[in-house]
């Protein structure tokens, strides 16, 4: 990508409902080939893209747990049941 990872502002007027569509999969056929060419040489629409897709990859990620939280967890569930 041509953009510079440093700049900042909003996209283009008019393109940031597009923007939205191709960071979630949502964009097909010639539209999806002009956003990904705009985005990859306009910093304030290829950062948009990018800020956008990462927080939609952080959304839908999996919460990890931790084991022994976990049991923890648990064991003070059964005591509150126990003393319930």
């Amino acid at each position: 990508m041509f953009h510079d990872p440093n700049s900042e502002g909003p996209p283009c007027k008019n393109l940031e409902g597009l923007l939205q569509q191709m960071a979630d999969g949502r964009l097909r056929g010639i539209k999806k080939w002009y956003i990904a060419a705009h985005a990859a040489r306009c910093s304030h629409c290829g950062n948009f893209l990018q800020r956008l897709q990462l927080t939609l990859k952080a959304a839908t990620a999996k919460p990890t747990t931790n084991q022994d939280s976990l049991e923890r967890l648990r064991a003070q569930i059964q005591e509150l049941e126990a003393k319930g």
